[in-house]
């Protein structure tokens, strides 16, 4: 898959300020990378690459946002300000001070330079005192938030009955008549769908690009303009313990060479990952890229004192031929050249139309033919159940074909996917409902459901009777052969039992019951147990969640004001861009 060089473009503008595609694809690789340990390193497929990918196009539209913002406002932030940040920021602290090496550690790990993240941090703080501003009259009462956690807090404990459907015994099955009933009282629900007959001239890239000769000349010009696209440079797995003088490090060095693991050599491990060359300090570029996987470096002084670097894995480079692309590089030529030809051959189309031509006689013109699509509804579908190939993923060819009267002349319309479409519709079979006949089948486990459903509902007011006359839980449940479970300090939040069953205990007296539904049957809860809470107890937990109401509050209004802002500046987004960007790396 090509992937395209991700620098010297934009991915979107904000008020005419771009935000380059190599900023959000960095913040895309780090998305990534904290995905991947989250899955367990298991494969990211496109649709999810994506998804990742527009979340990564939104928040750097949104810091943008607040930039412009913040920049109309002059809002002004010292070199002295940024400073103190990032000396007080607890991931680069040591012993309660500042790190260098830890601060060059997170920097490795998220592939940034000191510039970039000294901008990131002044572009932070910035934003933070336009946020700041916006949410200085956010308050919440301490008072809401004990009635709050007194709320949630509260819990029931609750003696179970289930009444299965495997429970009722044998159902007599549905008569003829009963059936034919439920079929008419509910026609609605075995109604058939509006099928359309169709004729489609698609004319797409991807069709165009298979009649193409490449000439031998453009794919070399390709290779020549993209060679560095698919070119992968050597990368390592680094671990490194510094040491602060020579001695030292010559001593953990001749330990680890008589077979002292590196992680047992004294001093910290710092992980700086999966790195390239140049992501690493000068100092230790050329000693760590001469190792190979599972070998250590000698001692090596730098400004920081003496390192020993350890190589966990190690991935050569990747240089691609042109024999290696061709075939790729070939098949990328003949879609962009197609991609400027569609349109010439949707105007031929629509000349040949104008002369008089039929849908049949124009798609000859161009050399295409049309597809007869016997039926299809409105999803693809046709009338025996199968999907309809040539509309599938083709939502707009499906909404101009369901829109059309029969027999109206055709329109050349744009798919939306860069290709152009026309079809004519040729024949309509109204919605009607499905013969009784079809479906009888249907319906009859439709009725039986009912009728066990019915039983099991009956049963179950039969034993609720029997508890409310005084007879002992378990006794009911033993006569009636249902088996007795308990439900043990549930809040409204995390109980496993339906929601009307849950109210109605959470309104209930010790010993009062509650009958619900379940898609096997119904459920009996008879209430045992009430616990409330003190609030005056519980003041650290209270206090928390005042902090949480309180910060909704402030992220509702931040995403209030943000769509403001959406309003208030210009905002476009290169979606061509951002689709190049976020391919599935599986790929």
């Amino acid at each position: 898959m090509l992937r395209p060089a991700a620098t010297g473009n934009s991915v979107a503008t904000v008020d005419g300020k771009e935000i380059s595609a190599q900023e959000v694809y960095n913040d895309f690789q780090r998305e990534m990378a904290r995905m991947r340990q989250l899955t367990g390193d298991q494969g990211i497929d496109e649709n999810l690459s994506k998804a990742i990918g527009g979340s990564v196009v939104d928040r750097a539209i949104n810091r943008t946002l607040l930039a412009v913002n913040a920049d109309d406002l002059d809002v002004a932030i010292s070199d002295e300000q940024v400073a103190k940040e990032i000396r007080s920021t607890d991931m680069f602290l040591e012993d309660g001070k500042f790190s260098r090496a830890r601060f060059e550690q997170v920097m490795f790990s998220n592939r940034l330079n000191e510039a970039q993240y000294i901008e990131l941090v002044r572009g932070d703080l910035a934003r933070e005192q336009v946020i700041s501003v916006l949410n200085s009259g956010v308050y919440m009462p301490g008072s809401a938030a004990k009635d709050l956690y007194v709320y949630l807090q509260e819990k029931r404990s609750a003696d179970v009955l289930t009444v299965g459907l495997d429970t009722v015994g044998d159902v007599p099955a549905p008569t003829e008549e009963e059936v034919r009933k439920y079929y008419e009282d509910n026609i609605d629900s075995f109604m058939a769908p509006e099928y359309r007959g169709l004729t489609l001239l698609h004319i797409t890239p991807a069709a165009i690009a298979k009649t193409i000769d490449v000439p031998l000349e453009k794919i070399e010009d390709a290779f020549s303009a993209r060679h560095a696209e698919f070119k992968k440079p050597a990368r390592r797995t680094v671990e490194q313990i510094v040491f602060a003088n020579e001695e030292d490090a010559k001593k953990a060095a001749q330990e680890l060479a008589e077979g002292k693991a590196f992680a047992e050599l004294g001093g910290e491990v710092l992980e700086l990952g999966d790195v390239t060359k140049e992501e690493l300090p000068e100092d230790l570029r050329e000693v760590t890229f001469a190792l190979s996987k599972g070998e250590a470096s000698a001692p090596v002084q730098s400004l920081l004192g003496w390192h020993i670097v350890h190589v966990s894995d190690a991935v050569e480079a990747v240089d691609p031929t042109f024999d290696d692309l061709k075939d790729e590089l070939r098949d990328a030529v003949a879609l962009e050249l197609a991609t400027e030809e569609v349109f010439a051959i949707s105007n031929q189309i629509e000349d040949a139309l104008g002369g008089g031509a039929t849908i049949e006689e124009a798609a000859k013109v161009v050399g295409f033919d049309v597809v007869s699509i016997a039926s299809t509804d409105d999803r693809a579908n046709s009338k025996d159940y199968k999907k309809v190939d040539a509309l599938k993923g083709q939502q707009a060819i499906l909404d101009e074909a369901f829109q059309l009267d029969m027999n109206a002349e055709p329109v050349m319309k744009d798919d939306g996917q860069g290709g152009y479409f026309m079809v004519r519709v040729d024949n309509i079979t109204s919605s009607k409902a499905r013969p009784f006949e079809d479906v009888k089948l249907a319906v009859e486990s439709f009725v039986l459901d009912l009728k066990k459903f019915d039983a099991a509902k009956k049963k179950a007011e039969e034993v609720v009777a029997k508890i409310k006359s005084g007879t002992p839980v378990a006794q009911v449940a033993e006569e009636a052969g249902l088996v007795l479970t308990s439900e043990m300090n549930f809040t409204r939040m995390d109980a496993k039992l339906p929601k009307d069953v849950v109210k109605t205990l959470f309104e209930s007296n010790v010993g009062d019951t509650a009958i619900g539904a379940t898609q096997n049957g119904q459920v009996i809860a008879v209430l045992s147990e009430i616990k409330s809470t003190d609030g005056d107890a519980d003041k650290s937990q209270i206090e928390a969640l005042r902090g949480e109401m309180v910060n909704a509050v402030s992220n509702d209004m931040q995403t209030q004001f943000v769509n403001a802002l959406r309003s208030r500046y210009s905002v476009n987004v290169d979606r061509a861009m951002v689709n190049r960007l976020f391919v599935s790396e599986s790929q």
